[in-house]
């Protein structure tokens, strides 16, 4: 009899955990995976206040922008080595342990793929960006692939291209892809790489600005790096719907599995980072784009399927708030921040609703 009324409680509490969401993320194993946001957050306020975002938010880690650039000098480079050090060992006492900083290849106008000296260059800033990787305890880096205000990238039919044989161009764009994992895999051998975002995927929906991003692609993967290869995807920004995004995602792990080279490589090594975007209707309108209880149930379901990230884009600066004297604090002596205009608008009343979301389940970490 005690046995059984032993077994029946048993059966009872573990109702209790799986009906409950947040009871669920408590259930989850300890190699479940880290929160990232993708923001314009200003490296010195994070390397102030990372208690709050923490603990008080609940995030992992950042894909941090504007740190380096592909055009960057050395010198600029290298200029941030000991605010990323600080960060990074600082952050490690609130489980802030997973810092990326983000290349974006079309924040300017690269130079054509068929551009050698102007590849070298590039080339040599990636080996230069993962030293500074390295050297600062940063976890890796994230390359961003969309086009933004330039010029198409990988596109054949672009103007830029006519006059390159569609051959030549896409071998070329292997090549690149190559070249820059080779350049950042030798200056830092266990480097993580975060590629954003699912161009295959995007092609295979007739967006014809990504017909050569496979080659690209293809091109980082023959390198065959230790850590493997994680597409953080966009697709799944708005989807709160826990089935559809799981179809979702199970269609870009099929384009992917459908169209690389090394499936070996792919399956054991690479996987999907399911991105959100619940906060910030553009940058100068931080409001919720869908509620705290929808963003609950996507974010669960999200780190269900995500093996080793989920990323949450965060509009600019659309999940924190700067007071008037931080802006004058990060920004004297001449110093730039992103957009210190939208910095300063308030966000969205409920936004602790969605701070309780990642918290909670950084608890379970």
């Amino acid at each position: 009899m005690i046995i059984r009324i032993y077994a029946v409680c048993s059966l009872l509490l573990l109702f209790t955990i799986i009906s409950d969401p947040y009871n669920l993320a408590f259930a989850f194993p300890a190699n479940k995976p880290k929160v990232l946001l993708f923001s314009s957050i200003d490296g010195q306020y994070l390397a102030d206040n990372l208690e709050y975002w923490g603990n008080d938010v609940g995030a992992n880690g950042f894909m941090l922008s504007y740190v380096a650039e592909w055009w960057s000098t050395k010198n600029e480079i290298f200029k941030n080595l000991d605010l990323l050090h600080k960060i990074n060992m600082k952050g490690r006492q609130y489980n802030i342990d997973s810092n990326f900083i983000k290349i974006a290849l079309g924040y300017r106008e690269l130079p054509p793929w068929t551009d050698e000296p102007g590849w070298k260059r590039i080339i040599d800033n990636f080996r230069n960006i993962a030293t500074l990787i390295r050297q600062s305890g940063t976890r890796g880096i994230a390359i961003d692939t969309e086009k933004y205000s330039a010029s198409s990238l990988f596109n054949p039919n672009s103007d830029r291209f006519k006059s390159v044989k569609r051959d030549i161009l896409k071998a070329k764009v292997y090549e690149r892809g190559r070249q820059i994992m080779q350049a950042i895999t030798e200056a830092y051998p266990d480097i993580e790489v975060i590629l954003l975002a699912e161009g295959q995927f995007a092609w295979e929906n007739n967006n014809k600005e990504y017909e050569m991003w496979i080659d690209f692609y293809k091109g980082v993967e023959s390198v065959k790096n230790n850590q493997g290869i994680i597409l953080a995807i966009e697709s799944t920004y708005s989807i709160t719907d826990q089935v559809k995004l799981t179809n979702i995602y199970n269609r870009i792990q099929a384009s992917m599995s459908n169209a690389v080279n090394d499936h070996k490589f792919w399956q054991e090594k690479c996987s999907l980072a399911i991105g959100m975007w619940p906060l910030g209707k553009e940058y100068t309108n931080k409001a919720a784009r869908y509620s705290p209880s929808a963003f609950k149930g996507q974010f669960l379901q999200a780190v269900a399927l995500s093996p080793k990230y989920v990323w949450i884009y965060g509009c600019g600066a659309a999940w924190f708030q700067l007071k008037g004297e931080e802006v004058d604090k990060y920004t004297k002596d001449g110093k730039r921040i992103w957009g210190k205009e939208c910095q300063i608008l308030p966000t969205d009343p409920s936004i602790d609703e969605y701070y309780f979301v990642l918290r909670n389940y950084k608890k379970g970490h």
